[in-house]
């Protein structure tokens, strides 16, 4: 049964085909996408046709799109430098946004420029009364995490905030023949690690003076605590690229870590499995749930989304900020 929700996903070519039919999937329907040209969006149509049956347009011009359509959520998954742009417009004409991660980026990545139009996207949002969300979906994982770690974290129940003294995060993603610098991984997957640390400690603060951060050849690696002059946790991530293989995907508190991957269901929906040696829980995928939750938000039946826009915002300002000290060594 549908929900009543219009959605249009801009960028629907890459990651923004599963965004489509994970909204699909939510019970909103998807009335429209935008592609750069004309001959990729009915070749992304034709994809989306078969993958859950769209049946909505193909735009190339957003202010086109908004005026047309009035689409209550606009799905931004479009490349980086065009994410601000597109949300601001998305917010103006009224319509809740989620956005991938980054929330913003542009070249030269400027701090306060890019902060700045970070805020503004959130102050859009609020001016608005509207729902800005970020993509970062692994803040999805953690009552995942607890039901497999749980155990050996001394208890069913995970520590709280002030019990966490390390966290550890390794991504890596396939290079599938690209070949990019440690810095373009760094701000393609950095959020992802960084989401986990802002779940588990929403409050706290990168120790500049503790941060070592370098960007070599496929891998982005930063080390440093984080917290406050009372109570600090040891951070250690590492993201990079891999030619070829299985990627690993291992984060954890306190030494107890779960690798994660995911599989289709019995009813053919992705799931996200983690596991410890031969243990492991299956659940819903983590972008699943973070649309779900988006969705019951801009329905009014969650109070906020997984990641809102100052989370997004606060996501950023950290990985600007692991960049600033990789440049300063």
């Amino acid at each position: 049964m549908g929900n009543g929700l219009k959605v249009a996903v801009a960028g629907a070519g890459g990651i923004g085909k599963h965004h489509a039919n994970w909204h699909h999937q939510c019970g909103s329907q998807v009335v429209a996408i935008l592609g750069r040209d004309e001959a990729r969006c009915e070749q992304v149509a034709d994809s989306l046709t078969q993958l859950f049956g769209f049946s909505g347009r193909c735009y190339t011009d957003l202010s086109d799109l908004l005026e047309r359509e009035r689409p209550d959520i606009v799905d931004i998954c479009t490349p980086n430098a065009a994410h601000y742009e597109g949300a601001a417009r998305a917010l103006e004409a009224g319509s809740h946004v989620l956005c991938e991660k980054p929330v913003v980026w542009e070249e030269p990545a400027e701090s306060e420029v890019l902060l700045g139009q970070g805020r503004r996207l959130a102050d859009l949002a609020v001016t608005a009364q509207r729902h800005l969300a970020v993509c970062t979906q692994y803040a999805a994982c953690l009552e995942h995490y607890q039901r497999l770690c749980g155990p050996a974290l001394g208890g069913r129940d995970i520590p709280g905030p002030e019990s966490i003294r390390r966290l550890d995060v390794e991504m890596e993603t396939l290079a599938r023949g690209r070949n990019r610098t440690a810095r373009e991984i760094w701000v393609d997957m950095g959020s992802h690690p960084l989401s986990l640390l802002l779940a588990w400690r929403p409050d706290g603060e990168i120790l500049a003076s503790t941060a070592e951060v370098s960007l070599a050849g496929n891998e982005a690696r930063a080390v440093f605590d984080y917290g406050n002059a009372q109570n600090c946790c040891q951070v250690d991530i590492a993201v990079r690229d891999r030619p070829d293989g299985v990627p690993v995907r291992r984060f954890g508190i306190n030494g107890a870590l779960a690798d994660c991957s995911g599989r289709p269901g019995d009813d053919g929906l992705y799931r996200s499995v983690l596991s410890q040696g031969e243990r492991e829980e299956v659940g819903d995928d983590f972008m699943h749930r973070l649309i779900r939750q988006f969705t019951a938000a801009v329905l009014g039946d969650e109070a906020h989304p997984l990641v809102t826009g100052a989370t997004g915002l606060r996501n950023l300002q950290l990985q600007l900020e692991l960049l600033a000290a990789a440049q300063s060594t």
